[in-house]
This record gives structure tokens, C-alpha cells and sequence, in this order.
């Protein structure tokens, strides 16, 4: 047996400490790990909730947990694509909009990144009716990574976040298959385009589940598919369905803020968003 060189000494020790920083990045993600951090829970219904026009969106951000940095370039992209589109667009951190009084002005409500449990169980029963009252969700990436004990939201997005690539962390590059059909979030995308950002593994694929429509996948041969597992070969990262008179659509892109100067990904997202408001 030949002895093993110092270089290669060096090599396997870096290698090593990727791997252990990768590791760590991950079990950070989601502070729900962390049981001393609290969540901070809005009651006061705000004065000025309402939205002034028939054509409105609310972003919704809070985060109790794990903060991504891209939430501010989000906030900011969503609401100029949708002045564009002649929408109202309101950005919220504040739970207490989850009332019957301030939702019903709402045609959707996109959930920007947020982590952590957020809303009170009464908030949680308004949104609810909400959706089920004709009212729009748009999730976007961590919205699939929060309100863990919440089971109605977890029906409603049929599956939950379980693992994140880690290796080159956070952010490898991989290709993003358009899946057939017809969808305003997909209308005009390219068949396959490349994006980096952090790819999101899911305890189940929703495929296949009754009123789901897949819209994306991922092709886990284009990026390093190491641990923690990928979901071997059948990876959707975004979908829509009705629920009730609402509609729901979820996308796990945006981890990156280049997410949202990206074109391609932003067409993407609001094609989602304008599907959930019915505005499309």
C-alpha cells in the first residue's frame, strides 16, 4: 500500500470540513430546532389593514426563525412587477392582518419566505375560511418550512420541506424542467433553464395527488444530489391546486435575492401569484 501523501492528507480534510459546514448550515436552516427561540405572536388588528382597491396582494414575511436575506429584494420586485400590473401591493410583517376584516380585501396573499409559527389559532382559523371562501395563497420557497404544527396549512400544500442541498452550500446550479400543460406561472418559460439556489427536498412528492397540477421539476442528475437524500428521480419543486373556491400555488425558488432580477423566475412568480388572485 503506497503512503498517503500530505496533498492527499489536505484534500480529505477539506473535504471533510465542506461536509461539516454544509451539515451545520443545514441544521440551522430551520430554527425549529433551536427550542429557545420563542415566536412573537400580532394581535392588535392594525387601523390601516384594508386594502384601497379591488386588485390588491398582500406579502406577508414574518419570520420567527431563520431569516433569509433575500425577503427584502423579494418585497421589493413583487410589489414593482405588480404596479405594473395595476395591483395594490402590501407588505406585511404584522400576523394580526390575518383577520376576517383585513384578508377579505385581499386577493391573495403570497408568502414570502417566512419561517416559524407566526399566526395565533384564531388567525390561523381566519386564514382558513379565507381560502376556502374564494381567498388566493402563494407560497414561495420557506412558505413549505414553517407552521409546523398548523396541519390544515400542511394539507394545503400537500407536502413538507424536509432537507436542503448543502454541497457547494447553499446554492448549487441545476436545471429546471417546465412540465406540460397549461399554467399562468409556467405560460412562456422555457422547456428546461438553469438557476443556482438552495433545492428544496420535500417528505413526498405531491404528484399524482387528487386536484394537484406539478408545474416544475427539478433534474437532480444536473447538481450534486448528496446528502441529506434527494427524492430520487421524481423531484417537483413547484405546484397549484383549488382548495375550496380558493386557489393555492407554491414554489420552492428564492432562496437567492438574484432570484428576483431573474426574468425567467419572476415571470414564474407572478404567473403564480396572478393565478392565486384570479387576476390573471
Amino acid at each position: 500500500m503506497k503512503p498517503v501523501s500530505r496533498g492527499m492528507v489536505l484534500k480529505i480534510l477539506s473535504a471533510v470540513m465542506i461536509v461539516m459546514a454544509g451539515a451545520a448550515g443545514y441544521a440551522l436552516h430551520s430554527m425549529r430546532w433551536l427550542p429557545w427561540q420563542k415566536p412573537v405572536f400580532d394581535k392588535a388588528i392594525p387601523a390601516n389593514c384594508v386594502a384601497a382597491t379591488d386588485k390588491a396582494i398582500l406579502i406577508f414575511s414574518k419570520t420567527n426563525g431563520y431569516r433569509h436575506a433575500s425577503i427584502e429584494a423579494g418585497v421589493k420586485a413583487i410589489k414593482e412587477a405588480g404596479q405594473k400590473r395595476g395591483w395594490e401591493v402590501v407588505a406585511t410583517e404584522n400576523g394580526a392582518y390575518f383577520h376576517e376584516i383585513c384578508l377579505k380585501s385581499y386577493r391573495a396573499v403570497a408568502f414570502l419566505s417566512p419561517t416559524g409559527d407566526f399566526l395565533t389559532d384564531e388567525q390561523q382559523r381566519a386564514f382558513e375560511q379565507y381560502i376556502e371562501n374564494g381567498g388566493g395563497y402563494a407560497g414561495i420557497h420557506s412558505a413549505a418550512d414553517c407552521e409546523y404544527e398548523w396541519d390544515w396549512y400542511g394539507t394545503m400544500l400537500g407536502t413538507r420541506f424536509r432537507s436542503h442541498t448543502f454541497l457547494p452550500y447553499p446554492i448549487p446550479k441545476a436545471e429546471i424542467v417546465t412540465e406540460p400543460g397549461l399554467h399562468p406561472a409556467i405560460d412562456g418559460l422555457p422547456a428546461r433553464w438553469s438557476k443556482k439556489d438552495e433545492w428544496y427536498n420535500f417528505h413526498e412528492s405531491v404528484r399524482g395527488k387528487s386536484g394537484f397540477q406539478i408545474l416544475l421539476t427539478i433534474d437532480e442528475s444536473t447538481y450534486p444530489a448528496f446528502w441529506p437524500k434527494a427524492m430520487r428521480g421524481d423531484h417537483p419543486i413547484a405546484w397549484s391546486r383549488s382548495m375550496g373556491k380558493g386557489r393555492m400555488f407554491y414554489t420552492a425558488i428564492g432562496h437567492n435575492a438574484s432570484t428576483y432580477s431573474d426574468p425567467t423566475a419572476m415571470r414564474h412568480i407572478m404567473g403564480g401569484i396572478a393565478w392565486a388572485a384570479a387576476l390573471n
